[in-house]
């Protein structure tokens, strides 16, 4: 277990992977070079973050899912969630060539078509499955179907924490770095103050909705505003931890905004961590 998530010091009952998870990982490792094999350099470096972001949500994913104390069936379906959650971003990628959704299509549904044409859940039973399936559909949507219960529910929530956790890390890397690629970034251009109808959202304790966003300090904004939709004390303080928010803030240019915006998110963080 990874002590940057703070499980250093927890009691937990070791786990022990489950053994399914290997097939699956061969799965995924062929379906990967299929992509890969003939790709450009470009390409290659632009896919290659995806793939390494699945073997994060999926590590990420595993160790939550300990955190809540669940069953290891549920671990390992976790796991499943947040390994397979991004596979479509490669049939997206080489039709489109690019990531984002609003200009191609909903990646998660694309990979719920990848998963279920291939039969890749076949050994799981059909409630497992559809409940593994439901959490990759919803991973990427704007907030999870009040109808969803059960091990559907945690799977989906775990699935989203781990998910906006470590895509806070790709910018957090690529920021200190300094070599921000416009896929990355969508393709948006730099802009030079956050859109109202951004900071609007924010202000109403909102997720900044994706159409809404014009540019890249609106882009930071939106990543800040998932912070509404953290499901678990633990996620945000992982969060918090690995100062992904500081990183935001320094890209955001100084003025009455920024303030507008320190404030809401400091006042959210003391609420729910208890600061």
């Amino acid at each position: 277990m990874s002590d940057a998530l703070g499980l250093r010091d927890l009691n937990l009952n070791l786990y022990e992977p489950h053994k399914e998870i290997i097939t699956y990982q061969r799965w995924f490792g062929r379906y990967a070079r299929s992509y890969l094999s003939d790709a450009s350099s470009q390409d290659k470096v632009a896919m290659g973050l995806k793939l390494v972001h699945s073997q994060r949500v999926r590590k990420l994913a595993k160790d939550l899912a300990l955190c809540l104390n669940l069953a290891e069936r549920q671990v390992f379906l976790s796991e499943l969630c947040g390994l397979f959650h991004d596979i479509g971003r490669l049939p997206q990628f080489k039709k489109y060539k690019t990531f984002f959704d609003a200009k191609s299509e909903d990646h998660a549904a694309l990979g719920v078509e990848v998963l279920e044409r291939h039969g890749v859940f076949s050994d799981l039973g059909q409630e497992e499955k559809t409940h593994v399936l439901d959490a990759i559909f919803v991973h990427n949507k704007f907030s999870i179907p009040k109808a969803f219960q059960g091990q559907r529910l945690i799977l989906s929530k775990i699935l989203r924490d781990a998910d906006k956790i470590d895509i806070w890390r790709v910018f957090d890397d690529y920021y200190r770095k300094g070599s921000v690629t416009k896929d990355v970034n969508l393709g948006l251009p730099p802009g030079r103050t956050i859109s109202g109808a951004v900071l609007e959202d924010l202000e109403s304790d909102k997720i900044v909705r994706i159409e809404h966003v014009q540019n890249q300090l609106d882009f930071i904004i939106m990543r800040l505003s998932w912070l509404f939709d953290i499901n678990f004390k633990h996620s945000l303080g992982i969060i918090a931890k690995r100062n992904y928010i500081h990183t935001m803030f320094q890209m955001l240019p100084e003025g009455k905004e920024k303030e507008i915006v320190r404030r809401k998110i400091t006042a959210l963080l003391e609420e729910r961590l208890g600061r």
